[in-house]
């Protein structure tokens, strides 16, 4: 009885929070979720085992909630990408069932239409006030997270480029966060997101991985610092990622292609008032955070179910033998790759490329990557996650999908978002493990073509020619001849060179035909959609317009650069007496509706001042 009371009392005491009694802790006044993008779970030193022979970036801020909270070491993300993971955060439910499956996403629908809340909502609905700050275009107000807060700060970001994405510093990010936090009545209890998008590529400090992981702990104990000064020492923070990076595992260099270990294993440190230090080695995944919080917060959380769904890890521990889930639409979205999803158990990860392309990922120590993928092994363990894969890819909620009509720039690829295939026809496509190579041999073009309009006219001509020869070299069969994202970039290449050419008229014909080949490939997104038809639109206003309308019954909701093009070509049939006057006042109403960003609101100016 003795050894029964001393276990209970350290199982209470040590690891769990929520067991009742005196160490049940008080709801915290201050609840913050913060978010480093694309941090890697082997780029935080306190997670470093004594013995590691691998040197490791000293983050010696994101640190400091180690050494006074619960470190999770074995946690995930079920998916590499920013929109989609951060969704499930706050859902508590896998991209499966939230319909958010790609940073592409039209809008998320309202709370009642949704059918689940969001944890600002339910935390909301209990009395506080609630924040966002966010970094990076992907997060925008546009895509719908901002209906669940108070305050919704997003930098007024908007894409202007289809090869990154528009972030701001996440020092100017924090800053913003804190003078909010100072804001508030000190007895106001308040639950605040702050992200900053470091160390998300293109790396800016040093030109590494491990320079920004550095520039990123700093702004991260600029945050502590402050928050601690502002709210108190006993504010409750949960630091975690929405994903990792890469850096060339299976030969991918950043992240939402692959599902191994480097691109889902997740920072997840939780600071809670009168607890820890303690690791904590049951499986996490970024579903729990919404769960947690809520409980943290001593609020009711729905009780979700179904594969994936997040759980409260305070209230007790995720078994040892948890399944946990992770899918990348991404591949099959921008270069009709096969899809993937996998299942992960304790000794590895099941990956599934269509019917027999199935792949084994076994968890690998510290700062190990996989260099090749391996046939499943036969075991109980290969059965068991078989079987919860087929079970998750059955769950989810097409009802629910993104319709992606917005392009989140190169990074989302744009066009409606596809279900799950069936696993005959997800066979039938390119494997991602090896369609991998040919995505990186189109990256190493696109940056190229546009730093080609920095150069002098006859420089520029030369880069964008051999561009367009690196794009004829991957339109063969199994590279990426049915690629909507090789089709697009021809399009810009093709379109960048005819506006540095005299009588290019022909070019700019090309480069419209290439656009909608990509368009009919499957890009259906605004972006697409506006260069198809305004590429090759001087004396053509007419058949572009009528192509414009036509196209756009394919894009769900067509967003403001569409309503602009079509003010564009209505103005001009306007002064060719072609369309009765009023015509282009009317479209200008029309696309003033639609575009809400600065830049948006810029551009409108000029088409319809």
């Amino acid at each position: 009885m003795l050894v029964l009371a001393f276990v209970l009392s350290a199982f209470c005491g040590g690891l769990i929070v929520g067991c009742g009694g005196d160490d049940a802790p008080a709801v915290p006044q201050t609840i913050v979720l913060f978010t480093g993008d694309t941090w890697r779970f082997d780029h935080v030193s306190a997670y470093a085992p004594p013995d590691a022979d691998a040197p490791v970036p000293r983050t010696t801020q994101v640190d400091r909630l180690a050494a006074t909270g619960l470190a999770f070491t074995d946690a995930r993300t079920p998916v590499p990408l920013t929109l989609p993971a951060h969704t499930t955060m706050l859902a508590g439910l896998p991209p499966a069932a939230t319909g958010v499956r790609l940073n592409t996403y039209g809008h998320l629908p309202a709370r009642a239409a949704r059918g689940f809340p969001l944890l600002p909502e339910v935390l909301r609905d209990a009395g506080w006030r609630t924040a966002a700050f966010v970094s990076c275009a992907v997060l925008g107000k546009r895509y719908g997270l901002d209906q669940a807060f108070d305050h919704y700060d997003d930098g007024d970001l908007d894409d202007t480029s289809q090869a990154t994405v528009a972030e701001r510093a996440g020092a100017e990010t924090v800053a913003l966060a804190l003078a909010w936090l100072r804001a508030q009545p000190r007895d106001a209890r308040v639950f605040v997101w702050v992200h900053i998008f470091e160390p998300h590529a293109p790396y800016v400090a040093n030109g590494t991985y491990a320079g920004d992981i550095a520039a990123a702990d700093a702004v991260v104990g600029t945050f502590l610092s402050g928050l601690d000064a502002t709210r108190g020492s006993d504010a409750a923070v949960l630091f975690t990622s929405d994903h990792g990076e890469a850096l060339g595992e299976l030969k991918e260099p950043t992240h939402g292609f692959l599902l191994a270990d480097g691109v889902l294993r997740v920072p997840f440190l939780l600071r809670v008032p009168g607890r820890g230090p303690a690791q904590r080695a049951d499986p996490a995944d970024l579903a729990d955070v919404a769960p947690t919080l809520a409980g943290l917060a001593g609020v009711a959380w729905p009780q979700h179910t179904g594969p994936g769904t997040g759980r409260d890890l305070l209230a007790a521990p995720a078994p040892a033998d948890r399944i946990r889930f992770a899918e990348s639409l991404y591949g099959h979205q921008v270069h009709r790759f096969a899809q993937l999803s996998a299942a992960h158990g304790p000794t590895g990860s099941l990956v599934d490329a269509g019917r027999d392309r199935l792949a084994w990922l076994p968890r690998l120590g510290w700062r190990r990557i996989l260099e090749s993928i391996a046939l499943p092994p036969d075991t109980p363990e290969v059965r068991a996650l078989g079987k919860a894969l087929a079970e998750y890819r059955q769950s989810e909620n097409s009802a629910r999908m993104g319709t992606g009509n917005d392009s989140a720039g190169g990074y989302g690829g744009g066009g409606p978002v596809a279900p799950f295939l069936s696993p005959e026809e997800n066979a039938r496509l390119l494997d991602p493990h090896v369609g991998i190579l040919q995505h990186q041999a189109l990256d190493a073009v696109k940056l190229p073509i546009l730093a080609s309009r920095r150069l002098p006219p006859e420089r520029r001509r030369q880069a964008l020619e051999a561009a367009l020869e690196r794009l004829a070299a991957l339109d063969r069969p199994h590279l990426l001849a049915g690629s909507p994202e090789r089709a697009f970039w021809e399009g810009e290449a093709r379109n960048e060179w005819a506006l540095t050419t005299e009588g290019a008229g022909g070019a700019f014909t090309r480069a419209a035909a290439a656009y909608l080949r990509a368009f009919e490939l499957g890009r259906k997104d605004t972006e697409t959609l506006v260069r198809a038809c305004g590429a090759d639109a001087m004396s053509h206003e007419a058949a572009m317009l009528e192509r414009l309308e036509l196209l756009a019954r394919e894009v769900p909701a067509p967003g403001c650069r569409y309503w602009l093009l079509r003010a564009r070509l209505t103005g001009r049939l306007e002064e060719l007496r072609l369309l009765p006057a009023g015509s282009h006042a009317a479209a200008c109403a029309q696309a003033e509706a639609h575009c809400e960003s600065r830049r948006e609101r810029e551009i409108w100016l000029g088409t319809c001042r």
